[in-house]
């Protein structure tokens, strides 16, 4: 297997040095459909493309002092082609700490074609998309929980960059709830105690048909969860081979509804964190942003004040996934809490916005 792996490396060296230019998101959001969020996994470009990889994440900001993260993930990378993953974190407000992470072959998962339905062994991912349902299912943990969209789902313009000229070499993106409200029940198997949970819930979908190590050098993002006040911000730098092209997006929902959204808009990075242990390594923790929509223009700074953690993919990954990425990427993330100020005009007036959120850094390779 080791000799494949190998023989990808020098196959894809040259391809990356004479790669086209590439087409970020571009103007024109539209509905999410059925289809946009629906497994790519069976698309002749991703079937055995070894880079192909597709989830649906949540992130939970919950009452009471409850923590969660779930993601439903589908990759090919290492042995085997289509294998699925549940990954779920919990934390209680005693301090206990529930992690794992169960895999599933391709024959072990499956989807519906005519309605949203993603089923990885025990644990199911269904509903209409604006009142999803997650059932989960492992050795640390069963829940049953509920989201109610706060906002619908939305994409960034076309929601689609193209690598290249070649259509078969994309990253797709949308959010499935960008906020809505989340409840339900989880019970915790080490005591046999059932939780009731709710509070705000976030989740995208994305699908890669190229390896991340192409897909970005950097990527800055800015989450802001609020039931009155969401603000999403995403800024990927791509490699050289596509001449640091950005690929953007930004987007302010007010009670729900869009204040304003952009994927063509100037982004200025600067104040840089420098990482002690990592030679190379830093990241900008001011972002400004300016921009102007058929609405009007906006403009806003987001500030990272404290980090909070920081995650070395190649030692969190397994071994096959950390043989691959190893030889093109060495990709480190660092988590910030963080504030913003931004000011949009609405209706011709201008109107601000400022709070807290958290801002994600990451470096694909110094």
């Amino acid at each position: 297997m080791k000799s494949v792996y190998f023989a990808l490396v020098l196959m894809l060296v040259p391809a990356l040095l004479h790669a086209d230019p590439l087409t970020p998101f571009e103007p024109g959001s539209t509905k999410v459909k059925l289809e946009d969020a629906l497994p790519h996994y069976d698309r002749p470009e991703n079937k055995t493309n070894e880079f192909y990889s597709e989830w649906w994440a949540f992130v939970f900001r919950l009452d009471d002092g409850y923590t969660a993260y779930v993601q439903f993930l589908i990759s090919n990378m290492g042995p085997g082609d289509g294998k699925g993953f549940v990954k779920v974190e919990f934390g209680t407000p005693d301090g206990r700490k529930y992690k794992t992470t169960s895999e599933y072959s391709s024959s072990q998962w499956s989807w519906q074609k005519d309605q949203f339905l993603l089923q990885f062994g025990d644990n199911r991912l269904s509903g209409p998309l604006n009142n999803l349902k997650i059932q989960l299912e492992n050795k640390e943990l069963s829940a049953e929980l509920v989201i109610e969209n706060i906002a619908q789902p939305w994409k960034p313009g076309t929601a689609k960059a193209q690598y290249g000229k070649k259509k078969t070499s994309y990253y797709a993106f949308q959010y499935l709830v960008p906020v809505g409200k989340v409840s339900g029940t989880v019970k915790t198997k080490d005591n046999n105690k059932e939780h009731q949970v709710k509070g705000l819930i976030h989740s995208d979908h994305s699908v890669a048909s190229i390896g991340p190590h192409e897909q970005a050098q950097t990527w800055a993002r800015f989450r802001v969860l609020g039931e009155k006040t969401t603000l999403l911000v995403s800024d990927i730098r791509t490699p050289k081979v596509y001449g640091g092209a950005p690929i953007r997006q930004a987007v302010l929902f007010r009670n729900g509804k869009v204040v304003f959204e952009s994927v063509d808009f100037n982004v200025s990075l600067s104040d840089p964190y420098v990482d002690p242990k990592k030679s190379g390594y830093q990241a900008p923790r001011l972002m400004e942003i300016s921009g102007t929509t058929q609405k009007g223009n906006f403009r806003g700074a987001i500030k990272a004040t404290k980090l909070t953690s920081s995650e070395d993919y190649l030692e969190s990954s397994g071994a096959a996934a950390r043989f691959i990425i190893s030889k093109f990427a060495k990709p480190v993330m660092y988590y910030f809490d963080g504030i913003y100020a931004i000011e949009v005009e609405v209706d011709g007036k201008p109107q601000e916005f400022k709070g807290r959120g958290s801002y994600y850094y990451t470096v694909m390779n110094p």
